[in-house]
């Protein structure tokens, strides 16, 4: 393949990536996808069930967004017939909430995680096809990647 055309192909996936980041926070490539909660409202759950009680705070520093942004995702996974998440107010300042998982909760945030763990098993399928020097070769042009276009 001639450099142009790799050049191309590259752009054409960081752009798909790119458009795909735009309507969710993550791709994740599992047969386990549950489409009654988007992947953010799905990794907050999961980072609820990692961490323990959070503050809007501290997830929209973990999910890098807003406490605003933290107070609408969460405004959805509370008002459900079966709520995934509920306010409790904090052990040691009483004025400050956090948000907790229900048992609906944990279980969303059970089946987020999985969906993370077949992601990875995926990638871990598609690299068997390489060898050893092409993996390192891709580990490269990642780094390289992501330091211009990421963190640019």
């Amino acid at each position: 393949m001639e450099k142009m055309q790799c050049a191309e192909e590259v752009d054409a996936f960081v752009n798909g990536i790119r458009q795909l980041s735009d309507q969710q926070r993550e791709v994740l490539l599992s047969a386990t996808v549950d489409r009654t909660i988007t992947s953010t409202q799905g990794h907050a759950l999961m980072l609820l069930a990692q961490n323990g009680p959070q503050t809007n705070k501290e997830l929209g520093e973990a999910l890098e967004v807003s406490p605003a942004a933290v107070t609408k995702i969460m405004k959805v996974l509370q008002n459900e017939m079966d709520p995934m998440v509920t306010l409790i107010p904090d052990q040691h300042d009483g004025r400050v909430n956090r948000w907790s998982l229900t048992n609906k909760g944990i279980s969303m945030a059970s089946t987020h995680m999985q969906q993370h763990r077949d992601t990875l098993a995926r990638y871990n399928e598609l690299l068997a096809d390489f060898t050893e020097a092409e993996h390192e070769t891709i580990q490269r042009f990642l780094a390289v990647v992501n330091a211009e276009v990421l963190e640019g």
